[in-house]
C-alpha cells in the first residue's frame, strides 16, 4: 500500500511537468504560402482544417454566412509593398482574410484588423472586397492557400479545399 501511494504522489508531482512537454497535433494545423510577385512580397498565414467525411460549403459553412477562413484564428495576407486586389488598390501590410461562401458566387474581403474574429470583424475596416465565382477542383481534404498562374507582375490567390477553388486576382 505505501508503494502505490508513493507512486501516486510521484505521478501527481509529475502531471504538471508532462502536461506542459507534452504536445499534440492541432485539428486543423498551422500552414504558410509565401510568393514574390515581382519586387512584391506575399504572405498567407493560416490554421488549415481538414474535411474529416463532412460536406463543407453548404454544411459546415453555411452560404451567405460570413467565414474567417480558415480555423484556429484569422488567415492573414500580407504584402510588402501597396498591391491591387481585384481591382482595389491596397496599402501595404498585413490584413485579415474573410469571405461569404455562396452557392454560386462567393465575396472575399481583406480587413485592416489583421485579428479580427468572426465576432469581431467591423466592415469599416475592410481594405477591399470582391466577388468571385468559384470552379470545381480536384478534392481535397484539407483546405489549402497557393499562388497561380503568377508571372512577372500578377499572381492569383486561390483557396481549395472540398472539390472547389476560390480564385483571387
Amino acid at each position: 500500500m505505501f508503494r502505490s501511494l508513493a507512486l501516486a504522489a510521484i505521478a501527481a508531482a509529475l502531471s504538471p511537468v508532462l502536461a506542459q512537454s507534452l504536445e499534440v497535433p492541432a485539428p486543423s494545423t498551422k500552414a504558410k504560402v509565401e510568393m514574390r510577385v515581382g519586387i512584391t512580397d506575399f504572405s498567407v498565414d493560416y490554421s488549415s482544417p481538414a474535411m474529416r467525411g463532412r460536406k463543407i460549403f453548404g454544411g459546415l459553412l453555411p452560404y451567405d454566412k460570413l467565414w474567417r477562413t480558415g480555423a484556429n484564428a484569422s488567415t492573414k495576407l500580407t504584402a510588402s509593398r501597396d498591391f491591387t486586389f481585384g481591382e482595389t488598390a491596397v496599402p501595404k501590410g498585413t490584413y485579415s482574410v474573410f469571405s461569404i461562401p455562396g452557392a454560386s458566387t462567393w465575396t472575399i474581403i481583406l480587413n485592416k484588423n489583421a485579428d479580427a474574429s468572426t465576432d469581431e470583424y467591423d466592415a469599416k475596416n475592410d481594405a477591399a472586397r470582391l466577388t468571385v465565382t468559384p470552379a470545381a477542383s480536384g478534392t481535397r481534404e484539407r483546405m489549402t492557400f497557393l499562388f497561380s498562374d503568377t508571372t512577372d507582375s500578377t499572381t492569383r490567390l486561390d483557396l481549395e479545399w472540398e472539390s472547389l477553388r476560390v480564385s483571387v486576382p
